[in-house]
């Protein structure tokens, strides 16, 4: 295979160029990843969960045998495929497996509802969908047969889990692999369809500030350029990672599953634990790096019962997708430093393919009050004014970065749409103000963008004002992220009513839920208000809106049940 899915830009010629020769790009497909993990050691742990244990050689083997039924079910190159995952060990079977054939993943995650989901397909048309039946609370079948009955695109439905438990209809993940027979010439069978390193290996939903979501695509070497420099810089040849954020985000998939494939280490999933169950899996599994969410870190630190567990496994910590407040992370470093375990510090990351990390040695006012440096050869970061014009050092203005770890456009955008996303000498516009000092450390210092970025989840406001505006009662609506020491922000609805009418918090929610909205498009305060502030040029002013919120009690809302932190129950509204 050497063509590239339609509706994604190709990498110029020229770039395509200078990334290999400059030793940027490998040139490799994760399949081909797989097969160097096998060829180095076989018998090693590749993969466990709270139910299955893997070695390379049966991850392979699982991988293969699942690549050929789904060839067998007509799945071909290109062909878009819906993972929706908890974490479990299936997730990384299908991910590998598509690579295989040249299929495209299409990342989900558990909290996506009907709403989203609905979105991804219009735009994405897959010809598959692949989960469980429920994850925890989560129902996934009522929002799957309603996606069946809309979308006749959608042939097949692939259950993973307990086969007794499936519904009539779809197959099952388990029964379609132990279908087909190990057989010692898969390899030959399955070569003629190995994709090209340049092209897409997945596309990664993100919010569009339109309210639209937008499918960002990452190709083999673009993505495989940032495992080889985060294993160099955060894990070791014998490491055994502990991933606990959803396998289904950009982070996570590249962070930890495929840097252990790069690495040929092993990889322990767990899904969101609590502290104690978190750690009871370090002692266990003798983890060597834990990345999470600053919730999670901050609840093993504060844990009464902390003492009571061997950590000492541990080289490496970190946390990622939201601030860690400093006193937190002083701690932390303070306790695992007592065993030489490091703590990584803040990172910048997307799924357009960013990635910027501080030094496991940098001070902490480095690690905690800035986001590292910029560590892929080959790549550029600058900050602009408003004319796209490059900045001194120490100024601040809106970073933007070009390389072979960057993306080149939407999936399915126009060219007027691309011409937004990048400036006229072809750096990606991040939407984040920042300042790069002397040393090239980078400080974000605010958001272009309007997003909101709620621990580890960037939620874009003008996806919940559009639900929220369809109420009867709904005259303006304007949705703002409230600080929060926990979750970094909170999301808050100010809506403006029609004269005579009413609406509660849980009228509003309720409403939503019956839009397919999933926990992700579900404020978690109401105020009401008499008019949303106004800029000179007639746009909601959403900073004079923060501030004259920020100065009220609480009134006239609540918080939902999104109020839980990681690790608690969620309730996405499909129960």
């Amino acid at each position: 295979m050497s063509d590239i899915l339609k509706g994604v830009r190709p990498y110029s010629n020229e770039a395509l160029r200078r990334y290999t020769e400059n030793g940027a790009w490998l040139n490799l497909t994760y399949g081909d990843l797989l097969d160097r993990a096998v060829a180095r050691n076989p018998d090693r742990m590749a993969v466990i969960d709270d139910s299955t244990r893997l070695s390379y050689r049966e991850l392979k083997d699982r991988v293969d045998r699942f690549a050929t039924a789904l060839m067998d079910l007509g799945v071909k190159p290109h062909d878009r495929l819906v993972l929706q995952f908890p974490n479990r060990h299936e997730f990384v079977v299908s991910f590998y497996a598509m690579h295989r054939i040249g299929a495209v993943p299409v990342l989900a995650i558990s909290r996506h509802a009907h709403q989203e989901l609905s979105s991804f397909f219009r735009l994405t048309e897959p010809v598959a969908w692949i989960g469980p039946v429920r994850d925890g609370k989560i129902e996934f079948e009522p929002f799957v047969s309603r996606l069946r009955s809309e979308f006749p695109f959608l042939k097949h439905v692939i259950w993973v889990g307990d086969e007794a438990g499936i519904p009539p209809y779809g197959r099952s993940m388990k029964g379609l692999i132990d279908g087909v027979r190990p057989d010692p010439g898969i390899d030959a069978r399955l070569k003629p369809f190995r994709p090209d390193p340049n092209d897409v290996a997945v596309l990664i939903p993100t919010g569009g500030t339109t309210g639209l979501p937008k499918m960002v695509p990452r190709t083999h070497n673009s993505l495989i350029v940032t495992n080889r420099y985060i294993s160099q810089t955060s894990a070791a040849p014998d490491a055994i990672l502990l991933q606990a954020t959803p396998v289904g985000h950009a982070m996570a998939m590249q962070g930890a599953v495929n840097c252990a494939v790069f690495l040929g280490v092993t990889l322990v999933l767990q899904g969101l634990p609590r502290p104690t169950e978190a750690m009871e899996t370090i002692q266990r599994e003798k983890i060597t790096s834990a990345f999470m969410v600053p919730t999670q870190l901050e609840g093993i630190i504060h844990h009464p019962d902390l003492e009571k567990y061997d950590l000492r496994s541990l080289r490496i910590v970190g946390t990622a997708g939201a601030g860690l407040p400093v006193d937190v992370a002083q701690k932390a470093m303070d306790y695992f430093g007592r065993f030489g375990c490091k703590f990584s510090g803040n990172a910048l990351g997307a799924s357009e393919g960013l990635l910027a990390m501080s030094d496991l040695d940098d001070p902490l006012d480095v690690k905690m009050k800035t986001v590292g440096r910029n560590v892929t050869p080959g790549s550029h970061y600058k900050v602009v004014d408003s004319d796209e014009g490059e900045l001194p050092r120490g100024v601040e203005g809106e970073l933007v970065a070009k390389g072979p770890e960057v993306f080149t456009g939407y999936y399915k955008t126009t060219e007027e749409e691309n011409k937004e996303v990048f400036t006229r000498d072809g750096y990606y516009r991040t939407g984040d103000l920042a300042r790069i000092d002397e040393r090239g450390i980078i400080t974000i210092t605010g958001r272009r963008k309007d997003v909101i970025m709620r621990g580890g989840e960037t939620l874009v406001p003008s996806e919940m004002e559009q639900l929220i505006r369809m109420h009867p009662s709904v005259e303006r609506v304007a949705v703002i992220g409230m600080p929060d020491e926990k979750m970094g922000e909170r999301t808050c609805a100010c809506v403006v009513l029609r004269p005579e009418k009413h609406l509660s918090f849980d009228e509003m929610i309720a409403f939503l839920k019956n839009q397919g909205a999933g926990v992700l498009l579900l404020p978690e305060r109401l105020e009401l208000v008499s008019t949303l502030p106004e800029t000179g040029v007639g746009k909601i002013d959403k900073k004079a809106l923060r501030k004259d919120i920020e100065g009220k009690p609480r009134k006239g809302g609540s918080l939902t049940g999104r109020e839980q932190e990681p690790g608690g129950p969620v309730n996405n509204g499909n129960e």
